[in-house]
């Protein structure tokens, strides 16, 4: 749980920004989380969570949480997948704009219910700050800083929290795309000559000025992009380059 800071006092912008900016050196998903903890905390919040997701295809959908919230909330939420039917993470999937969690249109009944257990476990009073990607990156960030108190991010003071929390979604954002590209690529088995085809293919190159500027035979390339599509699960090379572009891979 976060030792909460009263959002009625100033932040300490400087500390803040220095959790900040300390995230894009960390080496390991434990040391982001202390600096994450403990800007949500200096932001005011009792409970936070902040989210990766690729949620357009089915094929490669992925969620990865990281918390410092109640465990039973995250249990629960995770048993009856929740976040199919988040209207926050709807928002963020759409919306760059970091806001109260009242400003987000909550329509249908399983969207309600959603709100309900994260009132139920302390998220009574929300900010949510979006991170979207850029490019054909289809992979979205989500923060979402909580307090059991009625209205302590809606009211005065939101404007600057809305600053820093985005500041700190995005910097959450860049690093967990890298550290779960690094992640991907290991595990899909990608090598750096697949990575530099799919690059080509994106820029339109054929066969031919792919071999000379790799300096391989055109056979070797044929070659290649078969091996490379079945990694990727795909029939043909475009749809490769498509696929990588929207997991973030190239």
């Amino acid at each position: 749980m976060i030792k909460a800071h009263s959002i009625e006092a100033a932040c300490d912008v400087r500390r803040i920004l220095e959790i900040v900016r300390q995230i894009n050196g960390c080496e390991s998903p434990p040391d982001v989380h202390r600096l994450f903890v403990d800007a949500a905390g200096q932001l005011g919040a009792e409970q936070a969570v902040f989210v990766s997701y690729l949620r357009d295809e089915e094929s490669h959908e992925s969620y990865y949480f990281m918390l410092a919230a109640d465990a039973r909330w995250c249990l629960e939420y995770k048993l009856r997948c929740r976040y199919s039917t988040d209207p926050w993470l709807v928002y963020a999937s759409t919306h760059s704009e970091p806001v109260p969690a009242t400003a987000i249109s909550v329509q249908t009944s399983e969207q309600h219910a959603a709100v309900e257990l994260a009132r139920k476990y302390g998220m009574v009073s929300v900010c949510i700050a979006p991170a979207p990607s850029v490019g054909h990156c289809a992979r979205v960030g989500m923060l979402a800083l909580g307090s059991q108190t009625v209205g302590r991010f809606d009211g005065v003071g939101f404007d600057e929290v809305r600053v820093l929390a985005r500041a700190l979604s995005v910097e959450l954002h860049d690093w967990w795309s890298r550290f779960i590209r690094a992640s991907t690529v290991r595990k899909i088995g990608l090598s750096d000559l697949d990575l530099d085809m799919l690059r080509l293919e994106m820029a339109g190159h054929g066969t031919k000025a792919v071999a000379v500027t790799l300096g391989v035979s055109e056979p070797t390339i044929n070659t290649r992009w078969q091996r490379l599509n079945a990694k990727l699960g795909v029939p043909q090379r475009r749809h490769a380059a498509s696929v990588a572009a929207r997991l973030g891979l190239v």
